[in-house]
């Protein structure tokens, strides 16, 4: 089965009910037995990353109406390789790649080197759907504005190297969702 190939950048709210249809018809457009996966990293640094995790999974499983896997790959960085491996398997696997709220800067600095850009890479490429909302949105771009440490911590606004994620399609850009 050959798979179209999506990305999707959504702002904030990737979880409210006004949501839910989209993320239906981007499932509906790969096929009606896809493996969706959440990313689950942007918000692996906070304690609550467990909670966040199992509401991405009820709201698919409830409002749209589709099952979702949690990757388990809060951390690449200092992790046990078979934990990193076992997440990256389900990530690859994933027809269905989302990824959304936490920190860009972190989700950066466990993908930059990682496989992680690649894999998004790979479903660009050869087919998949990706579907990156605020944090792991910003990401994507060439270069990536630390929102927290800008807007919550008061640095003066700089740049980081992103993942450049959309070099693959031609676009030398940063997302700003």
């Amino acid at each position: 089965m050959t798979l179209p190939r999506l990305l999707t950048i959504m702002g904030s709210g990737e979880t409210a009910p006004t949501m839910m249809k989209a993320h239906r018809d981007l499932i509906a457009r790969v096929g009606s037995d896809v493996l969706a996966v959440v990313l689950d990293t942007p918000y692996g640094f906070q304690e609550n990353a467990p909670e966040l995790a199992s509401k991405a999974v009820e709201y698919f499983r409830k409002s749209v109406g589709h099952p979702i896997e949690v990757a388990g790959l809060t951390r690449v960085r200092d992790e046990d390789p078979v934990v990193v491996e076992q997440a990256m398997s389900r990530v690859r696997r994933a027809q269905y790649l989302f990824a959304g709220p936490g920190s860009p800067t972190y989700a950066l600095g466990q993908w930059a080197g990682s496989a992680v850009p690649d894999v998004v890479k790979s479903k660009l490429r050869e087919g998949g759907a990706v579907t990156f909302a605020s944090a792991a949105a910003l990401t994507l771009g060439r270069f990536t504005v630390p929102v927290y440490e800008i807007y919550k911590v008061g640095m003066d606004p700089y740049w980081l190297e992103g993942l450049d994620v959309l070099g693959e399609i031609g676009l030398n850009v940063a997302v700003i969702p």
